[in-house]
């Protein structure tokens, strides 16, 4: 993205006034998925603000989750396959998490307890301040702008008097980045899902998710009737379970833990 520049803030306050368009907002995210090495990897994200609700998602996924309405659903392996549907109005989330096989879904109200620290400085052209808080098991650090009406920012972080323009934790093993914005044509948000899902408990969700991660091959025969179990079908079945197990091992390094 071009570097932030005042004709830039300029648009981007102007088009938080706007009502009926969707506004997008552009995060670099620099993670360590990994527990034992130190690959680093990085992925663009959008967050898709339209009034008081917005949706969080990688750039990759929205591609994707946007061909399902042409085109047979490509499911793949990923721990950043999710969708943050936040309701600023009411500090609510929905999660969704494409595990491969489907989406399972959990609704929560983050327990976001913000501490506004005195501590102000620049970025690019923004002043901004700092901000804490602990959720999902780890401690953020976040720097917001009041330049920015819009009180959202990367993940399910909502709730700061502005927008978070810098978000890390203090490992420092997941860090976001504002790269910039621009007016959607779009007039509404890509909410909906194209598959199946229920909204369960956080709990459930974190259940039903360990239970996939440790043992996928139940859940994979699901969809097989008894015609298609033959011995060379379930061999394949069983080598790409062994493979989702594998991925998650050497993805072990999780956003919540």
């Amino acid at each position: 993205m071009k570097k932030v520049n005042l004709f830039v803030l300029f648009v981007v306050l102007f088009s938080c006034t706007c009502k009926g368009q969707v506004h997008r907002f552009y995060y670099e995210l620099t993670y360590k998925p990994s527990t034992t090495n130190k690959t680093i990897k990085t992925d663009i994200f959008y967050l898709d603000c339209l009034d008081k609700r917005s949706v969080f998602i990688r750039k990759e996924k929205w591609e994707s989750d946007s061909l399902f309405t042409s085109q047979s659903p490509v499911l793949s392996l990923g721990t950043m396959n999710f969708k943050v549907i936040k309701d600023l109005g009411n500090s609510s989330v929905i999660m969704k998490d494409d595990l491969f096989i489907g989406v399972i879904s959990y609704k929560e109200y983050p327990d976001l307890h913000w501490n506004l620290l005195p501590e102000k400085r620049n970025i690019e052209t923004f002043q901004v301040q700092k901000a804490e808080t602990n959720y999902g098991g780890r401690h953020w650090i976040a720097w917001f702008t009041q330049d920015i009406p819009v009180f959202d920012g990367p993940y399910v972080f909502m709730g700061l008097p502005g927008l978070i323009i810098e978000l890390r934790d203090d490992a420092n093993e997941y860090q976001w980045k504002f790269k910039g914005s621009r007016k959607n044509v779009r007039a509404t948000l890509q909410t909906e899902s194209v598959m199946e899902d229920v909204v369960m408990s956080k709990e459930a969700y974190i259940k039903s998710k360990e239970n996939f991660i440790n043992d996928p091959l139940p859940i994979l025969m699901q969809s097989m009737t008894d015609i298609s179990k033959s011995s060379e079908i379930m061999n394949k079945m069983q080598q790409q379970a062994e493979s989702i197990k594998k991925y998650y091992q050497d993805n072990d390094n999780t956003i919540e833990r």
